[in-house]
């Protein structure tokens, strides 16, 4: 379903990363401590090869875990079908012009699919038949869900909804799922509370890599992000019903498990390693109640967990999320776009930087604050940095040597009061996260030159032109910008 073409969901996938010699294979480590171990170590260096662990201690062979797989330009480039001769913020300009195109495209409901290779109910389930690791030394638990669809539906089965969530393993067949107010699966979930019903659900893992490239980024509420990511490959997704909750269950995932949560059923949960770099407190959670599970021959977990950032799927939002709110903006008619990026050390959230040519007083306030407010700024979001075209987006240093050199303190900053928060901000105090008072503030930074006398601001000192210089000495080509 890969939007490159290929067949065989992650199977697929990871035969083409390794026909481009970008995965290891590591055998024999311990889920214990030396999983995640080694995940850290891979996440922190962008470009680092993705690795596939087997004959996991206390494991058969074939029982597999895949991790940093989205950690590179190339490989999340293969993943999309576009061109992987690129840097990062050409990904992402060219993943914005593919969103502005999307036609969403309802799946393919089949009989039967890999995933009902092997089957469990009843006193066979077993969620820790696979080596489910902990993940960070501090983890309360050992999550199955990381790299995950959290499959959901709304009560009048309108709309299915595919977020990433952490899931729990607390038994052989209980685990809980950990979902943030305001997303999609909470509101579904809200909905069947609400008419005290239990709530279906159904968890993939080792889904295809488009599918949660979709399910943990933000696409638009109403959509699924099964039409969604069918719109994206430009063909519909494979999908077989859930015999026990009715849900689509995608049908070359490796491992799925569904079940119901019953509106009083919650256990403690956590605390886990959080996209923001700190532990998620624990917190109670509810409890699905697992029914059925299914697994491929020779099952892979996709495992992405986090890590203080920058980090993988630091990386992986910063693309998506850059695309998507170029997207808004341009859609919001903010004109002279010159590019967005959601910086990996916020987490691809907590700081978003962009670019424009400027056309008027005002434009640098407009992109602003449609940046702070539009889908992906309006959740958790902390500071949006407005800057000049000359500046490189994607730069901390650029975007820093803007704000210090083109803002003033006093002039230049807005702040947005009770924006839009959410538990897992480590700034929110204990008593407000109790409370569930989770609004916070946003700071939007004209770091351009002031409109009114941009001609006269100061020249930045320019080197030559190194174009010339390239063409006599080519080997000068990897320090130069031209």
């Amino acid at each position: 379903m890969l939007a490159n073409g290929n067949g065989d969901g992650l199977r697929s996938w990871l035969q083409g990363i390794r026909d481009r010699e970008d995965v290891i294979d590591i055998q024999g480590a311990d889920w214990r401590d030396e999983v995640g171990a080694i995940t850290e170590m891979l996440q922190k260096q962008p470009g680092s090869p993705a690795a596939l662990f087997d004959h996991v201690c206390d494991y058969p062979a074939g029982y597999r875990i895949l991790v940093n797989a989205f950690n590179s330009v190339q490989r999340l480039a293969y993943t999309l079908g576009l061109d992987e001769k690129q840097d990062k913020l050409l990904l992402s300009r060219a993943l914005c012009s593919r969103l502005e195109q999307l036609e969403p495209v309802k799946p393919a409901v089949i009989k039967t699919g890999p995933i009902f290779e092997n089957s469990h109910e009843g006193k066979e389930i077993d969620l820790l038949e696979f080596p489910v690791p902990k993940w960070h030394q501090g983890d309360g638990g050992r999550y199955i869900g990381t790299g995950c669809n959290v499959i959901t539906q709304s009560h009048d089965g309108s709309w299915v909804n595919l977020g990433t969530y952490r899931v729990m393993a607390l038994s052989g067949n209980q685990a809980t799922v950990h979902i943030v107010p305001g997303h999609h699966g909470y509101l579904h979930l809200q909905e069947y509370y609400a008419r005290k019903e239990r709530c279906p659900v159904v968890v993939a893992t080792g889904e295809d890599p488009l599918l949660f490239l979709a399910s943990c980024n933000d696409v638009p509420a109403g959509t699924s992000e099964l039409d969604w990511a069918g719109g994206l490959c430009g063909r519909p997704v494979n999908v077989v019903i859930g015999p026990k909750t009715g849900l689509p269950i995608p049908a070359e995932a490796e491992i799925a498990f569904e079940g119901f949560i019953e509106p009083d059923n919650t256990a403690k949960e956590g605390p886990f390693g959080e996209w923001t770099g700190y532990y998620g407190e624990t917190t109670i959670a509810p409890v699905i109640d697992i029914e059925a599970v299914y697994h491929r021959h020779n099952p892979i977990l996709l495992g992405t967990p986090h890590s203080k950032p920058p980090d993988e799927t630091a990386f992986l939002k910063a693309v998506f999320r850059s695309a998507m709110l170029e997207k808004s903006l341009r859609l919001s008619g903010v004109p002279n776009i010159q590019g967005c990026w959601a910086h990996e050390i916020g987490g691809g959230r907590l700081l978003l930087a962009v670019g424009i040519k400027q056309e008027h007083v005002g434009h640098a306030s407009q992109a602003g604050h449609v940046a702070a407010s539009c889908q992906i700024g309006a959740l958790l979001g902390r500071y949006i940095v407005v800057v000049d075209e000359d500046i490189d987006v994607t730069s901390l240093e650029d975007v820093m040597w803007a704000v210090l050199t083109r803002s003033d303190p006093a002039s230049s900053v807005d702040i947005i009061h009770r924006a839009w928060g959410s538990p897992l901000d480590p700034r929110m105090s204990p008593c407000d996260k109790r409370g569930r008072r989770w609004a916070t503030s946003r700071a939007i930074v004209d770091a351009t030159r002031p409109f009114e006398w941009k001609e006269h601001y100061p020249r930045v000192v320019a080197n030559w032109d190194g174009s010339q210089v390239v063409k006599k000495w080519p080997f000068l080509s990897e320090y130069s910008k031209y």
